[in-house]
């Protein structure tokens, strides 16, 4: 049983998921092409994911973008049949970098995980708020 987060970019799609429900770690991280909602059923399918959290970037005024990631989460839910949180994403790929920086990384080697860290920020936010809500 698991959770998946998503952090859905224009070129590359991070993934991170977490089997306890407290600890978010780095999945892996896929090209944004040929059907992608497939490819993350799959996923969550191998990982026996029990829901979804998509990173949704918040801004102050609704932008048209936005239903690009409500159309991507209905779709997902449609397929996968499991529930699909969107969740806010506010800076993750920003603490992402610093994270992968304070682990010395290379630049190189930051941009091959960055994505996959960033939904492991999405997905351990989500956790927090959900471990705060229930205590």
């Amino acid at each position: 049983m698991a959770i998946i987060a998503i952090d859905l970019g224009a070129r590359r799609i991070g993934i991170a998921s977490s089997r306890s429900e407290s600890i978010a770690s780095p999945h892996s991280v896929m090209k944004n092409e040929g059907d992608i909602v497939q490819k993350i059923t799959r996923i969550g399918e191998e990982l026996e994911a029990t829901e979804y959290v998509v990173g949704l970037p918040l801004r102050t005024h609704t932008s048209p973008a936005e239903s690009k990631y409500h159309q991507f989460a209905d779709a997902l839910r449609q397929r996968s049949c499991k529930p699909v949180t969107l969740w806010d994403e506010s800076l993750s790929t920003v603490e992402a970098a610093e994270m992968l920086r304070s682990e010395g990384l290379s630049r190189r080697e930051s941009k091959e995980r960055i994505d996959m860290v960033a939904a492991a920020v999405i997905l351990q936010s989500f956790l927090d708020d959900r471990s705060r809500s229930s205590s």
